[in-house]
């Protein structure tokens, strides 16, 4: 089974993936979202992780910054990296694991701060500590 990793995209560009994905494949397989990845069932003849990723490819085309984009293919894995992996913030709730390591971000709401001791006050002004 050939799925692609696209943790770093909001869930509406996961649906939008998966969507062009199965259009791509004309009827041969259909593309599902489960959790963070993109799962392609193949209905009716074969289907290789490189035609995945080409469709992938083709999707990332037609978005806003296409260049920043990235595809690759790791057996029957297909990743796909995004130009704003905070964007998935935006588009649900996100633990913070996603952020570079000099940002806070407050697991209550979307609040993020370089700044630890702001992060400290904001986080106690939820009514915790």
């Amino acid at each position: 089974m050939i799925d692609i990793d696209c943790s770093e995209m909001t869930v509406d560009e996961q649906i939008s993936l998966a969507s062009a994905v199965s259009d791509g494949l004309a009827g041969r397989g259909v593309a599902l979202v489960k959790d963070d990845r993109v799962v392609v069932d193949q209905i009716a003849g074969k289907v290789t992780a490189g035609e995945v990723a080409e469709l992938a490819k083709a999707f990332a085309a037609r978005r806003k910054d296409p260049q920043l984009y990235t595809v690759e293919t790791d057996g029957e894995h297909v990743v796909v990296h995004t130009p704003d992996p905070l964007s998935r913030a935006r588009g649900r709730k996100d633990t913070g694991q996603l952020l570079p390591d000099n940002l806070f971000k407050c697991p209550f709401c979307p609040f993020v701060t370089p700044y630890e001791e702001a992060y400290v006050v904001h986080y106690r002004s939820h009514g915790f500590g």
